[in-house]
């Protein structure tokens, strides 16, 4: 029987940008314009996933994940909140790249650390955050 997921049934909060790790839950799809195409149920992830994604690079940079929220424990805590989301959203106002018109689908919303700190502008902003981006290729300006 598999482990239960680390981030359903305590009440705490999940990260919807969280790393390729055996329990937490694949959210999403990078596609290939950089926007990320979320799934439409819950699919939590086992070591051998995670190795097979590995084989191809890394695999936030083409997969996004929720977790558990760990709060001071991640280097992107501020003392009370996540920075991630108020530097996307500061991001996207700095080069005017307007937010998704509908609140994509999600499976962690209900628990989504970004929704309960800046609610459904977190979501229509969320689709274009790729967790890593060590494996994207830049052109030489």
């Amino acid at each position: 029987m598999p482990a239960k997921s680390s981030i359903t049934g305590d009440g705490g909060k999940s990260c919807p940008s969280a790393r390729a790790e055996p329990g937490n839950l694949l959210i999403g799809v990078v596609g290939g314009d950089g926007i990320v195409q979320p799934l439409p149920t819950r699919l939590e992830i086992d070591a051998g996933f995670v190795e097979q994604a590995s084989k191809s690079g890394v695999p936030e940079a083409r997969f996004r994940f929720g977790g558990r929220c760990v709060e001071g424990k991640c280097k992107q805590w501020t003392g009370n909140s996540c920075g991630v989301i108020e530097k996307v959203l500061t991001g996207m106002a700095d080069q005017n790249i307007m937010p998704v018109e509908h609140l994509p689908r999600c499976v962690l919303r209900g628990t989504c650390r970004w929704y309960s700190q800046r609610g459904a502008d977190a979501c229509r902003a969320c689709v274009f955050v790729v967790t890593d981006h060590s494996a994207v290729a830049t052109a030489d300006a």
